[in-house]
């Protein structure tokens, strides 16, 4: 047995609720999503229309009939626009609302229950022209939402069931009968409800699949940058390859030549011999930056290719090895020679980086130093510095490729240096931190090797 009219109306006016509260809500999550706010304003307005039809029985007649089918014909409207601008087009208002402004009035021109079968030909018109239009804008347009398939066809359906109530009410009119005894309403209920919860979901996934577009256009857009990025960053390091070599040999040539005349001058002249060392101490520079930026280039490539070699290595003797270079103190009481597991040149690498930039920094040479010393079964090498340190808002990148800080105080670089130093750190398994409480201080941590014989 059929539930009473009634009753189904009351499941419309939940079924429509609930659509609109979850429209809303999808609305309020994705704000930037266009279309989804006039989605949620068309539940409303459809939640409204079934409140209406609810209370048909208990206000004016002619009120209900009015107000229900005019928040019908807005629900659509705004589902029209809301499929116009989730397919890719603006909104167009001046069709739909001029035909909503005709119609509306002759629901109350045609108010006494002698004329049903003209609102109900009113109704369904304005509601076939609506539907279909939306059913042939999600039918032609963003073929790339599979979704907008399945709303076209509920849009369609809706239209052809209007249509069917006009020619139906053409055919053989009715003049005179009760909302509660109509039973051809059941199936335009029902068909209500169903619809309600097909276009719901239908909007909810079509915004998820133009979200998932837009996700894979703005991921294809990052990667083309990314890999133009990568290529020119190759170019750039190869033309920089070239270039140093061609300066090399020029280089190399101006101070042979220079050390050359300074050994065989005959006469010792101020001018001259200041001039021949200023030429020498110029190529010297000159050869030493071209050096630095092949192995900048040599090593990075080492680096990002992890080519490493990792065997017994005395970690004591490779930090006594770069306090010599650099001249700088440093400070351990272990009996042993610290051995380690690792690759002697990359942890050369990493602590001739720290100290070169704790000399940049500091204020005071005499204040770098290293400490080694051993915690629970691990080394700690510090690199410490008086420098002004590196503020919080930094910290977390410091060891980003190509970042520096900017100041006046010190020097600048590359930004490759620590970068370089977590990366070794990373292919050691060791861990690198920063403290900036008195004084600047980079900790390096890495594992003793159990199995090494001094």
């Amino acid at each position: 047995m059929l539930p009473d009219l009634r009753t189904i109306v009351l499941v419309l006016v939940i079924t429509t609720s609930i659509s609109a509260i979850t429209l809303f809500l999808f609305y309020r999550l994705l704000k930037d999503v266009e279309g989804l706010k006039y989605a949620a304003i068309g539940a409303g307005f459809q939640a409204i229309a079934s409140y209406f039809l609810l209370l048909r029985d208990s206000m004016d007649v002619t009120l209900s009939i009015m107000v229900t089918n005019v928040s019908y014909f807005l629900a659509l409207l705004f589902y029209y626009q809301a499929s116009r601008q989730l397919t890719g087009l603006k909104p167009a208002w001046l069709f739909p609302v001029s035909m909503i402004i005709c119609l509306s009035p002759l629901f109350w021109w045609f108010q006494s229950s002698h004329y049903l079968a003209e609102r109900i030909i009113i109704s369904a018109t304005g509601v076939a022209i609506l539907t279909l239009m939306t059913s042939y804008v999600l039918w032609k347009n963003a073929r790339n939402l599979p979704g907008r398939l399945g709303m076209s066809l509920t849009f369609l359906v809706l239209g052809m069931i209007s249509l069917w109530r006009i020619a139906n009410m053409l055919y053989a009119p009715v003049k005179d009968i009760s909302f509660l005894d109509f039973n051809a309403a059941y199936v335009i209920f029902l068909m209500a409800i169903v619809s309600s919860f097909v276009i719901t979901v239908g909007f909810i996934v079509l915004t998820s699949e133009k979200l998932h577009n837009q996700l894979r256009n703005e991921v294809n857009k990052v990667t083309q940058a990314r890999d133009i990025a990568h290529q020119s960053l190759k170019e750039q390091q190869h033309f920089l390859s070239m270039l140093s070599h061609e300066f090399k040999a020029p280089i190399g040539a101006i101070k042979a030549n220079a050390d050359a005349a300074l050994m065989l001058q005959q006469v010792k002249t101020p001018i001259v011999d200041e001039s021949l060392h200023r030429i020498k101490h110029v190529s010297e520079r000159l050869n030493a930056l071209v050096e630095r930026c092949l192995n900048d280039e040599w090593m990075a490539h080492s680096i990002e290719q992890e080519e490493k070699a990792l065997y017994d290595t005395s970690l004591s003797l490779v930090l006594e090895n770069i306090a010599t270079e650099y001249d700088i103190p440093l400070i351990h009481s272990l009996p042993s020679g610290a051995n380690v597991l690792g690759d002697e040149m990359f942890l050369n690498v990493l602590f001739s980086n720290l100290v070169s930039n704790a000399l940049k920094n500091a204020r005071h040479r005499s204040s770098v130093y290293m400490e080694l010393k051993e915690n629970n079964g691990d080394y700690i090498i510090q690199v410490v510095d008086d420098g002004p340190g590196i503020s919080a808002e930094h910290r977390p990148y410091i060891f980003d490729k190509y970042f520096r800080v900017e100041s006046s105080d010190s020097a600048g670089g590359s930004g490759l240096g620590l970068y370089f130093a977590k990366r070794i750190c990373d292919m050691h398994q060791a861990a690198i931190s920063l403290s900036c409480e008195q004084h600047t201080v980079f900790s390096v941590q890495i594992a003793k090797n159990e199995v090494s014989h001094d």
